[in-house]
């Protein structure tokens, strides 16, 4: 392979914004309903609200874990209840004890 080839195929490996991500910054989108991402607003390590979900996997007072559009997150703690359900967000009470990203 020559050199020309090399550096050619290592500026294509740069990775370029989308045209999504492009689109709601310029018009002042929110980014969660535009690119389908979740949106986490927790109150302390009791209260959590998760918008834009695609669905609960698990559910238990130690364990929840919710399927979204950037992988599952799961929340473990102890004496976890979900407060409130819609199609689209939910609200977990309890004592949160870690939050995980699993992608």
């Amino acid at each position: 392979m020559s050199s020309n080839r090399r550096s050619r195929k290592k500026k294509e490996e740069v990775p370029k914004p989308r045209l999504k991500e492009k689109v709601t910054e310029v018009l002042d989108l929110p980014k969660e309903v535009i690119l389908d991402i979740p949106k986490l607003t927790m109150i302390g390590n009791s209260n959590l609200v998760i918008e834009n979900y695609k669905g609960v996997i698990e559910y238990d007072i130690e364990k929840i874990r919710l399927n979204t559009g950037i992988g599952i997150i799961r929340i473990s703690g102890k004496e976890l209840v979900i407060k409130e359900i819609t199609s689209e967000d939910i609200m977990v009470y309890g004592k949160i004890e870690n939050l995980e990203f699993c992608t």
